[in-house]
């Protein structure tokens, strides 16, 4: 017997989580095949920022169509939220779009240099979350690990 309900998300609680979190997955397609990469991001004027560097897989994102995921969980309480964003990606060195984005927060994770950024526009959102139903304390099953 379940503990727990399933619920769609509002775009508006699906940015905030977003914004709650410093990394998530970016989904396209290389070379005819799905590909992800773990990135860290800000969100800012409806979009997903990435730092990028030059010559880098991002390179090849410009005009194409992305999937953006982030998510969080509780794996004692088996409750969690996962936000996913599909947009186009345009990779930008408009110098004052980047220092303005940089000094959003946007701290890459990944070596130095990372002179571009990777906007994501924000063309659908949905979220779900899995969260205790109300009726029930959320312990989880005797015998679980």
């Amino acid at each position: 017997m379940s503990t727990s309900e399933l619920s769609e998300l509002g775009p508006a609680r699906c940015r905030a989580l977003l914004a709650s979190v410093p990394l998530g997955r970016l989904g396209f397609v290389r070379d005819g095949r799905p590909s992800i990469r773990p990135v860290n991001f800000t969100l800012a004027d409806d979009a997903i920022w990435l730092r990028a560097g030059r010559n880098s897989w991002a390179d090849r994102l410009d005009g194409q169509p992305v999937t953006f995921e982030a998510d969080a969980y509780d794996s004692g309480r088996r409750t969690g939220w996962s936000v996913i964003v599909t947009g186009v990606a345009t990779l930008t060195t408009d110098v004052g779009t980047v220092a303005a984005q940089l000094g959003a927060g946007l701290r890459s994770w990944a070596p130095a240099p990372r002179d571009r950024v990777l906007r994501i526009g924000v063309d659908r959102i949905e979220g779900r979350l899995l969260a205790p139903r109300p009726d029930t304390d959320a312990a989880p099953e005797s015998g679980t690990p």
